[in-house]
């Protein structure tokens, strides 16, 4: 897609903003410590200090959250993605390795508030970035699409708060389906392989960009 239909079509802006970035992270680690804490004095009054916050974030809201950064060197970064935007408190985040037409790599540290079974990473998270990862894989491979279906086959338990790398290639193509694969490890350890069908979008029709290599 050209770059004058990107920035006609979303907002871009020059960089990942740093507060954004930084109010992300620091409600990720405010998240992180909710789910851990056992005392239950003093719950109520942070809950208020919270409010008083989200409130003034309320207030100074409403737009789309699509925001879209160009990067130094090509490339964008969805800054409020739920997998991979750091100005998102949902997204562990992602961070690219490599991105290539061949395949793409990615880190990724889940925390505690992702947990599942016990000292492991809930399943559907696992689906998430595994489904990303494939999407961006298409994308880089020249061919971004949708996903229409995701088949995942959990080999072990995936740990939390370690590294884990992610990684997906498109295999095949025919006419708009795309078959893609990939995995994710801890470590030597897989802990999880996917595959999965996607559908190139129509010429015309404005897919989100693919990271930059």
């Amino acid at each position: 897609m050209a770059e004058p239909q990107l920035r006609s079509a979303f907002p871009v802006v020059t960089g990942v903003p740093p507060a954004r970035a930084l109010l992300g992270a620091r409600i990720r680690e405010l998240i992180d410590a909710t789910v851990c804490v056992r005392d239950e004095d003093g719950l109520a009054a942070a809950a208020a200090r919270v409010e008083v916050v989200t409130e003034t974030l309320r207030a100074a809201g409403g737009e789309p959250p699509l925001l879209l950064a160009a990067l130094e060197g090509g490339g964008h970064l969805s800054v409020n993605n739920p997998v991979e935007g750091p100005g998102n408190p949902l997204a562990p985040p992602v961070s690219w390795i490599h991105v290539g037409p061949d395949a793409v790599r990615a880190e990724v540290v889940l925390g505690p508030a992702h947990e599942g079974p016990p000292g492991r990473v809930h399943g559907g998270w696992v689906a998430a970035i595994l489904d990303h990862v494939l999407g961006r894989a298409t994308a880089a491979a020249g061919f971004p699409g949708m996903t229409a279906s995701l088949t995942v086959d959990y080999r072990h338990g995936t740990p939390y708060g370690v590294p884990l790398t992610a990684e997906g290639r498109l295999t095949t193509r025919d006419g708009r389906k795309l078959h893609a694969t990939g995995e994710l490890r801890a470590g030597d350890l897989v802990c999880a392989t996917a595959t999965a069908l996607l559908v190139q979008f129509r010429p015309g029709q404005t897919p989100t960009p693919a990271p930059p290599s």
